[in-house]
């Protein structure tokens, strides 16, 4: 491999070990995230037509969702699959899923784009903010399509653009503006955050792979909290991306990056001087 090409399987040991670095801080913070981003778990359910009795996938689950929430509309006579590549994660799933007392979920270490499970295995997938990390995108969804029966519903989330998610891209706004030299922009082939945002990508991602009957909706979550400086709090523990970007800075400038952010999110504030900051998310369905 030549000089600045994507490595695909580099990118996905760093971001396993980043997503483990992390795990602590998830654990610490989501139930605030889980609240504002439940109305994102319950819709693709719906779209994946989740019934009691079914079994279902759930890719790349991280700590847990849609996982718990499909493991309650299966009930005990059904089951979830949930997979993610960082074991640190699937830790804080397994304790989520104890405290819930889920006992219908299996929860498994795994690369989406090396799935080991059976053909026409599960009744149905589903996968929330996950697809844009995948450096193989059409062999990860083919590997998904095929795990599901014909007829089955695979239904996923991913980010909008930068500018429909300020809930992300606030930070690397302030990055740009703050940091002397500003960071630089990610390769062109490499996965992203935003790589699946643009009008019709997903959809037409899904069609490649084979899907069926693709269709999209837009769904805008809010993260509402109770101040710009917890919103700063949250962002600065739980986001590798954004860990990224300040991770060789001195102290001085991490905390002069991360007091711009409070203040970038002071627009977003409430009348009760909490913050509710957007981020617009794409759901998609398609059938195997």
């Amino acid at each position: 491999m030549t000089s600045g090409q994507f490595d695909g399987e580099r990118y996905k040991s760093a971001q396993r070990r980043d997503w483990d670095q992390v795990a602590a801080a998830w654990s610490k913070w989501w139930s605030l995230f889980e609240r504002n981003a439940q109305q994102v778990s319950d819709r693709l359910a719906a779209m994946a037509m989740v019934q009691a009795g079914n079994q279902v996938l759930d890719v790349s689950a991280g700590i847990g969702e849609p996982a718990a929430t499909v493991a309650k509309l299966v009930g005990p006579g059904g089951s979830v699959v949930a997979t993610d590549q960082a074991p640190a994660m699937l830790a804080v799933a397994r304790t989520r899923m104890a405290d819930l007392g889920l006992s219908n979920v299996e929860l498994v270490e795994a690369d989406t784009e090396r799935l080991n499970v059976n053909d026409a295995e599960f009744d149905g997938a589903v996968c929330r903010w996950a697809l844009m990390f995948l450096p193989d995108l059409q062999q990860g969804l083919s590997r998904i399509r095929r795990s599901i029966k014909p007829g089955g519903k695979f239904a996923t989330s991913v980010w909008g653009t930068p500018d429909k998610v300020p809930f992300i891209s606030l930070s690397m706004g302030v990055a740009q503006r703050v940091f002397d030299p500003p960071p630089p922009s990610p390769p062109s082939d490499a996965p992203n955050l935003f790589k699946l945002g643009a009008p019709g990508l997903i959809e037409s991602a899904f069609e490649e792979a084979g899907f069926q009957d693709v269709q999209s909706e837009k769904s805008m979550m809010k993260m509402i909290m109770d101040s710009a400086e917890e919103f700063r709090d949250f962002m600065s523990d739980i986001a590798p991306p954004i860990h990224a970007l300040v991770a060789d800075r001195s102290d001085s400038v991490k905390a002069a990056f991360w007091d711009a952010v409070a203040d970038g999110t002071r627009a977003f504030e409430t009348s009760d001087g909490g913050v509710s900051v957007p981020g617009e998310a794409i759901l998609v369905v398609g059938t195997a």
